[in-house]
């Protein structure tokens, strides 16, 4: 085995001072303004800030590649924290600034004054810099965020327009109209309602507040919506056209994905085409009604993209149409469901290519025979036949509530 190299040496070092060097970057900015007057659970917090900010610079530079805004994905959360604790975006950058200061002066000391360490030095030069102008970049772009969500979450008048708008009320001449109009919103038009609550509680008070924001803007529109906080969850009003409500939630569902990549992990309801503001109270059950269906999940459910016999089945959800289903047939959907569903899927596929059993087998990846085979396996154990119309919508619709029932009791 090959004897580690001068910078290696040098990293290993550095990684022994760990916290040596996290105690001094935290010593230090206790003399700058905003870092001096945190909490004390935001001081710690602060300090693990630095401790996942070193170990993030030495697995890079151990592994020997380039820095990429994922290594600083951690950093997100942290920020939004430091902003609304009052932290400005200077003080930021400057404990950026101290922080390459520390490593620096920590590399230099480790490395000496020999040619090999000289040598060391300049090859290390390089990825801190490097990985303090991903860091620099990241805090700027934290930050406006985070400033943008406590804007959104602050917002008297937007707040007010929702309220009125959900509880079916009229908005008053001046200000309210004023806040509805600039979002697009008119007495008549077509409009969505989006729903959206955190699937998962963070650390920090402004995550639903750069949610609204990401939400609000993940169709990148002209026209803002709006969009508020209220009540532990996002509320967004947003014009949507029949035509545009696929490219909304396709949008919603990008804008979810990146927001988990910053630690916020969210669930969506997005509610049908609405035509004027007297159905946003209507639109509002139907988003709330698709973030239910969701259950314990994050993602995305758009009522928009469901198929009529799928939103019956979500809307039966007091199991009285299970009920209503014939007792072999429950049994056969029960079991195979423990079994893996195979049949089941099968009887899914032969509907969705119109009672064609090659087109089935196609889809599922098997020899018709097979499909064949499986068919008739389900008409032995329920007594209905996969040539009689009826009996496959039967069929399919008690696949689908025992599914929706599975979901709703997990």
């Amino acid at each position: 085995m090959a004897a580690p190299t001068t910078a290696q040496r040098v990293l290993a070092g550095l990684a022994q001072r760990r916290e040596r060097l996290v105690s001094d970057v935290v010593s230090e900015a206790s003399s700058i303004r905003g870092y001096a007057e945190l909490e004390q659970s935001q001081s710690a917090d602060f300090e693990q800030t630095v401790r996942e900010g070193l170990d993030a610079i030495l697995r890079a530079m151990f592994d020997g590649r380039a820095f990429a805004d994922d290594d600083v994905a951690f950093l997100w959360p942290h920020i939004r924290r430091r902003t609304e604790a009052g932290v400005s975006e200077g003080d930021m950058l400057a404990v950026v600034r101290l922080f390459q200061r520390a490593v620096w002066d920590a590399i230099t000391d480790l490395a000496g004054d020999s040619e090999d360490g000289r040598a060391a030095t300049l090859i290390l030069a390089r990825p801190l810099i490097d990985y303090i102008d991903v860091l620099s970049r990241v805090v700027d772009r934290a930050f406006v965020e985070a400033e943008e969500a406590i804007s959104s979450r602050t917002s008297a008048v937007r707040q007010e327009v929702v309220d009125i708008l959900l509880s079916g009320g009229s908005l008053a001449p001046g200000s309210q109209e004023n806040a509805a109009r600039r979002a697009g919103l008119a007495r008549t038009g077509q409009l969505v309602v989006i729903v959206a609550r955190l699937h998962r509680e963070p650390a920090d008070e402004g995550a639903l507040g750069v949610a609204a924001v990401a939400l609000a803007r993940a169709a990148r529109d002209a026209i803002e919506p709006l969009a508020v906080v209220r009540g532990g969850e996002v509320v967004v009003i947003r014009t949507t056209s029949e035509t545009d409500a696929a490219r909304v939630a396709a949008a919603l569902s990008t804008a979810r994905e990146r927001l988990e990549d910053r630690g916020i992990s969210i669930a969506v309801g997005m509610s049908t085409v609405h035509d004027g503001l007297a159905a946003v109270p209507t639109a509002y059950h139907e988003a709330s009604l698709a973030l239910e269906e969701l259950g314990d999940r994050a993602g995305v459910l758009a009522l928009c993209e469901m198929g009529v016999a799928d939103y019956l089945v979500l809307r039966a959800g007091d199991r009285t149409a299970w009920r209503l289903v014939p007792p072999e047939v429950r049994a056969f959907v029960e079991e195979d469901a423990r079994q893996g569903a195979v049949l089941s899927d099968t009887l899914i596929a032969y509907l969705s290519c119109d009672l064609s059993v090659k087109l089935a087998a196609e889809r599922l990846f098997v020899h018709p025979n097979t499909a064949h085979y499986r068919l008739a396996k389900i008409e032995d154990r329920t007594g209905c036949s996969v040539r009689r119309l009826e009996d496959v919508l039967l069929l399919a619709i008690a696949i689908r509530l025992a599914n929706h029932n599975r979901r709703a009791h997990r």
